[in-house]
């Protein structure tokens, strides 16, 4: 029995599903690590300076399911990239003697290169070329270099690193006495000892002031170009392979009929 256009993508529809359970349940799951009771303003001294700090501390390291979830939604989500592509090739090519993986490409001429080398039918590159899917380049316009960083993550099976980056504001109140404040935003995070100085102080009196904290979570990864908020981040890379799917599955739909 032929297979039908609906029941090829079927795969690649489960995965992104299951990856977007997946970044609901970590913002889930992150909301209830960061709530107030979870953290800590702690006095201290600076053991090189000799002034006074006030250190924001949580009192548990990130939970690993956080790392789980989000390993699982960006494998899931690679997965639905590459089972589009399979499914497409097999429909409208007949079945590839080996896997067809969606085509990550280094530049828009890597692109053309991979979709001739995977036997991508000509009438689907226009679509290919639209996701853009290289990092950007001095040499052709396009491309991103976050999404690009997220499948090549992808493609190392094994989990992801995560860092907090904490974001501080700061509810100033009368202080007593002749007090130097310098606060530090963002705050840098040490992820060793779990917390972060946010202000420092010269002076008798300690400041009696509210701090607004507010908690991210960033990939800890050199292939980033620059800080990259993980919720943020998957879905914007899951939103993507929903795009690839119901577009190629479209196309299919229609060169079939």
């Amino acid at each position: 029995m032929n297979e039908t256009v609906e029941s090829a993508f079927r795969p690649a529809k489960e995965s992104v599903s299951w990856a977007h359970e997946a970044i609901n349940e970590f913002d889930v799951r992150a909301r209830a690590f960061f709530c107030p009771d979870r953290r800590e303003i702690i006095t201290d001294i600076d053991p090189q300076t000799l002034k006074s700090v006030h250190k924001l501390r949580l009192k548990e390291p990130l939970p690993l399911e956080l790392t789980r979830k989000a390993t699982e939604a960006l494998t899931r989500t690679k997965e639905a990239f590459d089972q589009a592509t399979f499914a497409a090739r097999k429909l409208l090519s007949g079945p590839p003697r080996k896997s067809v993986y969606f085509p990550w490409a280094c530049s828009p001429t890597d692109l053309i290169r991979l979709l001739e080398e995977r036997g991508l039918d000509k009438r689907l590159w226009d679509l290919f070329e639209s996701y853009q899917p290289y990092p950007t380049g001095n040499s052709y316009s396009g491309g991103s270099d976050v999404i690009r960083a997220l499948a090549t993550l992808a493609n190392r099976k094994h989990t992801i690193g995560l860092v907090v980056q904490p974001s501080v504001t700061f509810m100033m109140h009368p202080i007593q006495g002749d007090v130097v404040m310098r606060y530090f935003m963002p705050p840098v995070w040490d992820a060793v000892k779990n917390e972060a100085v946010i202000a420092t102080w010269e002076g008798e009196a300690e400041p009696d002031r509210d701090y607004n904290i507010k908690f991210k979570i960033l990939f800890d990864d050199a292939r980033f170009p620059h800080s990259v908020n993980v919720p943020a981040a998957l879905d914007s890379f899951t939103r993507a392979a929903d795009l690839v799917v119901e577009q190629l599955q479209g196309r299919c739909d229609e060169l079939q009929s």
